[in-house]
C-alpha cells in the first residue's frame, strides 16, 4: 500500500527524520498524479492551482504534463546541464557560488553531512535568464 503524506512534517519526518531519504520515498509506491497544466486554461484553472499549492506545500515537489515545452527543448536541457557536469572539478569551480565571475550563474552542492542522517543531496547549477546577450555573455559555453 502506498505511503499518503498530507502535511510537510510528516513528509519530512518520513524522509529526514526516519532516514529513508528519497529514494525511501520512490521505493514506498508514493502514487500522485500528475498536474495537468493544459487545464489552466479551462474552467477547472482553480483546481489546478489548489493542486499545485498543495503538492509543494506538503511533497514539496510535483510532476506536471501537457506543459506545452517541446520534449527537444527538455533534451537539450538535459543534454547542457550533463556536458556542465561533466567537465573536470577545478572548470566547474569557476562558477562555484560567492566566487562566480558572473552574477547569473551560481554552481554549488547542498551536502553537509554534519547535519543529515540520511546522506541526501544535489550538486547543482542554477542559470538565471534575463535575455540573449547575457546568456551568451555570460552563461558556460557548456550549457549554451
Amino acid at each position: 500500500m502506498a505511503l499518503s503524506f498530507n502535511d510537510g512534517d510528516s513528509l519530512f519526518n518520513f524522509v529526514v527524520q526516519d532516514g529513508n531519504g528519497v529514494k525511501g520515498l520512490v521505493d514506498s509506491g508514493l502514487a500522485k498524479p500528475p498536474i495537468d497544466l493544459s487545464l489552466l486554461d479551462g474552467p477547472n484553472h482553480d483546481q489546478v492551482v489548489v493542486a499545485i499549492v498543495k503538492a509543494a506545500e506538503t511533497l514539496g515537489f510535483f510532476q506536471v504534463v501537457n506543459h506545452g515545452v517541446p520534449v527537444e527543448l527538455l533534451e537539450s536541457v538535459k543534454n547542457a546541464a550533463h556536458r556542465f557536469f561533466a567537465q573536470r572539478p577545478e572548470k566547474k569551480a569557476i562558477y562555484l557560488r560567492g566566487l562566480s565571475p558572473s552574477p547569473f550563474v551560481k554552481y554549488g552542492t547542498s551536502f553537509v553531512p554534519e547535519k543529515e542522517k540520511a546522506l541526501e543531496w544535489k550538486d547543482y547549477l542554477s542559470m538565471m535568464y534575463t535575455n540573449d546577450v547575457d546568456a551568451l555573455e555570460y552563461w558556460p559555453n557548456q550549457c549554451k
